[in-house]
């Protein structure tokens, strides 16, 4: 039996969010950073053994974006999520905090009951562990009622964890396997319209008015008329290269150029009506934005 699950790996910047899944996939590391733009999808098989039988487990990882405040980019990455890996970078306690503050309440916003592991990354730049474990087994139990008792004894939903040396990388998605399968889960067949929904509605409800708002609305607005993710992304990755805007810290000029040369993409398939349209709506949303700092952005979604 093969069954295919769409799982996403959240936390803040820099985490480790892609060096883990390139450890877990390709059983690698490269000690250097580079922010994700948009999303990354990786596919990875796995067999999981279910009392006497193996499951062929399809995981479709999603790795996107890490800059809290893209609200809706974020929102629209979540619909159809099966399950979550939570990481947070233990040399950064902020990240921690992040979880419960920013990611975990977006996401519970868009999908429901689903399974939640969570790893303290970078164990291995550190002498002894700099968080309370207890504390973290009781945060990731609070969001696994009642499927914790399908995982294996010797497994959990809480670990600490090095993409750099690989540690407990493995049990982290062996985990969340044994937990997409677990027959308390329910599938539901709308699930994924309904979501694409609720995040269409945080998409409507974003602030424009910062330039992480316009940023996110550019981004989701290319996105959704562009029609294929695949394409979107891989087009938007180009282009914001290309226009020099840095993801983290936009800048109105950069954000600017962003939008001319979205609209010379769009110029290629779409009428020249719908482009100078499009083009206008989103520089709209740059003209109108100011800067507003990460902690404004976070304290406006608790």
């Amino acid at each position: 039996m093969t069954i295919k699950k769409k799982i996403i790996m959240l936390g803040d910047s820099a985490v480790g969010k892609t060096s883990m899944v390139k450890r877990f996939v390709y059983d690698i590391f490269e000690d250097s950073y580079i922010s994700t733009i948009g999303s990354k999808v990786t596919k990875k098989e796995m067999i999981i053994q279910k009392k006497e039988e193996e499951v062929e487990l399809n995981l479709v990882i999603w790795d996107i974006l890490g800059r809290v405040g893209y609200n809706a980019s974020h929102a629209r990455a979540f619909a159809g999520v099966d399950g979550a890996i939570l990481i947070s970078d233990l040399t950064r306690m902020e990240t921690i905090k992040s979880l419960e503050r920013y990611w975990i309440p977006l996401l519970l916003e868009v999908v429901e009951n689903v399974p939640l592991v969570f790893a303290s990354n970078k164990h291995d730049l550190i002498n002894g562990p700099r968080v309370d474990e207890k504390k973290m087994l009781k945060i990731s139990s609070r969001y696994n009622i009642g499927i914790m008792d399908s995982l294996p004894p010797n497994l959990s939903v809480n670990y600490l964890t090095s993409a750099k040396t690989g540690a407990n990388v493995e049990n982290i998605f062996t985990s969340l396997g044994h937990l997409l399968l677990s027959n308390k889960i329910l599938e539901d067949p709308i699930k994924e319209l309904y979501e694409s929904l609720v995040a269409h509605g945080i998409f409507r409800q974003t602030d424009k008015r910062t330039l992480i708002g316009a940023t996110d609305a550019v981004i989701v607005d290319f996105c959704e008329k562009c029609g294929d993710e695949k394409k979107a992304m891989n087009i938007l990755r180009q282009e914001v290269v290309r226009a020099g805007l840095d993801i983290n810290q936009p800048s109105r000029d950069g954000l600017l150029r962003l939008v001319e040369f979205l609209a010379d993409v769009e110029a290629e398939y779409i009428d020249d009506k719908t482009v100078f349209k499009n083009r206008e709506r989103r520089l709209n949303w740059t003209k109108s934005a100011r800067k507003v700092g990460t902690k404004r952005e976070v304290k406006k979604r608790i």
